[in-house]
């Protein structure tokens, strides 16, 4: 098979104020054209980061992310933003519809931002909706759906568009045990008959078990086993290195810096006077 995501040396940090949280330390990840795999771990362990990464929704500190053969860390921000309407499509754990469209036309909004006609769009919607089997709701707006409703118009929504790649960040988290199972069997059933590639990150023991793959994170570095502890960074300065903290945060400690060098340039001169 195939590879058609590539994750090499791939690290991540988040700062928040002062202080560095790394989030990815390493990762290399390969996933092929057609898998069910699900990234699994506890709160924190870099689930979300690293879809999100391979997503081209956020960028790496370092390492390489290449989805069919792009290495989109090197891509402009437009580029990404074509690439991800091209190629990927998003299941979020909060469904992410536009409250003031009906489900119908959430899912052909997607398709006009590819450039379709209106009519061929809502066309589009049509045949998705009978695929995640509520055609009947496609007039309703999201706050007359139930959570399952919403979630299976997000799945034809990220379907529309016709990608390769399916990324679900927690899909059943918000949903009670029989409708995420539901949701689980529907993605399946899509993934088997359409051939569409589903990464999906979840602790869900459902989706677990649904997995073709299971991928455990845990302090941000992939496990063979959930025994194991992972070996923290050799140090927080190479984990996350100073260039990387946010604009603001540099600007200050810049700003502390040269104001250190003034004070210190002028203590002599204080001294004398008082001598």
């Amino acid at each position: 098979m195939t590879s058609i995501i590539k994750t090499r040396d791939l690290h991540k940090c988040y700062w928040v104020g002062t202080m560095p949280h790394p989030a990815l330390h390493g990762i290399d990840l390969d996933i092929e054209q057609g898998e069910f795999a699900v990234l699994a771990g506890r709160s924190g362990s870099g689930k979300s980061t690293l879809l999100n990464i391979i997503g081209a929704l956020e960028s790496a500190d370092s390492g390489s992310v290449e989805v069919f053969d792009q290495n989109i860390l090197q891509m402009t921000q437009d580029r990404r933003t074509r690439f991800r309407l091209d190629h990927i499509g998003f299941v979020f754990q909060a469904y992410n519809l536009i409250r003031v469209f009906s489900a119908r036309e959430n899912i052909a909004y997607v398709c006009q931002l590819q450039g379709k006609s209106k009519e061929e769009s809502l066309e589009i919607a049509n045949h998705w909706l009978r695929e995640v089997e509520i055609e009947h709701l496609g007039y309703r707006k999201p706050d007359q759906l139930s959570g399952g409703q919403q979630q299976r118009v997000a799945i034809a929504r990220a379907l529309a568009t016709e990608p390769q790649i399916i990324l679900a960040d927690e899909p059943t988290a918000n949903l009670d045990t029989q409708t995420g199972r539901n949701l689980i069997h529907l993605m399946q059933g899509l993934n088997q008959r359409l051939g569409t590639t589903f990464l999906i990150s979840s602790h869900d023991p459902d989706v677990k078990e649904a997995a073709s793959r299971l991928i455990k994170l845990a302090d941000g570095q992939i496990v063979d086993e959930w025994s194991t502890i992972p070996k923290p960074p050799i140090s927080i300065s190479s984990a996350c290195p100073v260039q990387n903290k946010p604009l603001g945060e540099r600007v200050r400690i810049k700003l502390n810096r040269m104001f250190s060098r003034r004070r210190r340039k002028q203590s002599p001169k204080d001294n004398s006077r008082h001598s």
